[in-house]
């Protein structure tokens, strides 16, 4: 009776209204599944980072997940290092690898828009020491890489993900240098490549943006970043020179003893390495990535200028999908989701992302060994894309 009574009440009822309410249940249905979705796959990333400890791959890490203003995870495993079994807390510093790049450019972008610099200026311009750079087998070089193209991978300097000779391992790899010193060097090795034209992820070529911008503004690019991208975000645990006496920062090991090749065990620590050696934790990384998220502003400070920020967020060459410090997963050519990974010694990180549902992701970690790199990094970052891959 009560049915029958219900089915002639609906079949009274006007057809736009039936439809009203079957829209409005339809959305309730797709949002407590996608709730349930994002519950299952947040618990799931944390039983990941949990293993990977459990397991002795990490030794420490911090875990932040977000959307919007709203922290929907925070985590923190493991300890300091092997020397140090202090536990890891959310004001540890870890190195965060070329998670860098993305606050690199973020910096640089501020400079163009304050017409210190302009993002189409061959870098001799400003560096004469590139004024002869050769084109490996073609002779002198028709003209010099922009800061555009070393941005986005296209300069043609040399990458470490080809073979490197030991002078151009030194130069992004000896912490004692200077910038100065490393991009002098730098400008000694040929192009790979015609600038503008090959995709080849280069370390060295966001050493030479760093050196750009020094001379551009006669200030060094740790000032800069400080100034430009640090203080307005209040990063206060961000810094290409940490305290060597911070008991405080994650080191991670190689052979059972600390990875000498982490930056802040370098005596003297001296060198930049602008697209590799920040040191961050997971709220101040949050904190940026919140800023993309809106578009280059965070608390009512504008960061990046709408067009920067479009810059910051565009694909500016065919083939490779990566931007302006960014990899770019994109749509109909609209980006999507921004990420980069970091590694350098036994560091890692990782940076997602969501352009559209807001949600980002942060892992920051170090290793017990970087033989546990590949599988550790596969397993964690296969977890993170499904988190900011849920949708509204």
């Amino acid at each position: 009776m009560r049915r029958a009574a219900f089915v002639n009440i609906v079949n009274l009822l006007p057809a736009p209204i039936i439809m009203r309410y079957v829209f409005t249940i339809a959305i309730l249905l797709l949002s407590i599944t996608t709730a349930y979705c994002q519950a299952k796959n947040l618990e799931s990333l944390e039983s990941t980072v949990i293993d990977l400890v459990r397991s002795d791959k990490i030794l420490g890490v911090q875990l932040l997940i977000g959307k919007g203003g709203q922290i929907l995870l925070e985590r923190h495993f493991g300890v300091l290092s092997a020397n140090n079994v202090s536990s890891v807390n959310a004001e540890t510093q870890f190195c965060i690898g070329s998670c860098s790049k993305p606050l690199a450019s973020a910096t640089i972008l501020t400079l163009v828009h304050d017409k210190r610099l302009n993002l189409d200026t061959p870098i001799n311009t400003l560096l004469p020491e590139f004024d002869n750079i050769e084109v490996a087998g073609r002779g002198t070089a028709d003209r010099n890489p922009s800061l555009r193209e070393l941005l986005s991978h296209r300069g043609g300097i040399y990458s470490q993900k080809l073979e490197m000779n030991k002078r151009q391992t030194r130069y992004i790899r000896d912490f004692k240098l200077t910038l100065e010193d490393a991009v002098k060097g730098i400008a000694n090795e040929s192009l790979i490549s015609i600038p503008g034209t090959d995709y080849a992820y280069s370390g060295a070529g966001y050493c030479i943006l760093g050196r750009v911008a020094e001379v551009g503004t006669n200030q060094s690019f740790e000032a800069l970043f400080q100034a430009k991208i640090a203080q307005p975000l209040k990063l206060q645990r961000t810094t290409y020179f940490p305290n060597p006496s911070d008991p405080n920062i994650a080191t991670g090991s190689a052979n059972g003893k600390l990875n000498p090749q982490t930056p802040h065990l370098s005596k003297p620590f001296n060198l930049p390495l602008i697209g590799g050696s920040l040191y961050s934790t997971a709220r101040d990384s949050a904190r940026f990535a919140r800023m993309v998220i809106n578009k280059g502003s965070l608390e009512k400070n504008e960061i990046l200028s709408k067009p920067s920020w479009d810059d910051y967020t565009q694909l500016h060459f065919e083939g490779k999908i990566y931007g302006l410090g960014w990899t770019l997963k994109m749509n109909n050519r609209r980006t999507i989701e921004v990420s980069h990974t970091g590694a350098l010694a036994s560091s890692r990180a990782s940076f997602r992302i969501n352009l559209e549902s807001g949600i980002f992701a942060i892992a920051l970690y170090t290793l017990t060994d970087p033989s546990v790199s590949a599988d550790t990094g596969r397993r964690l970052n296969a977890a993170i894309s499904a988190v900011t891959s849920s949708q509204d």
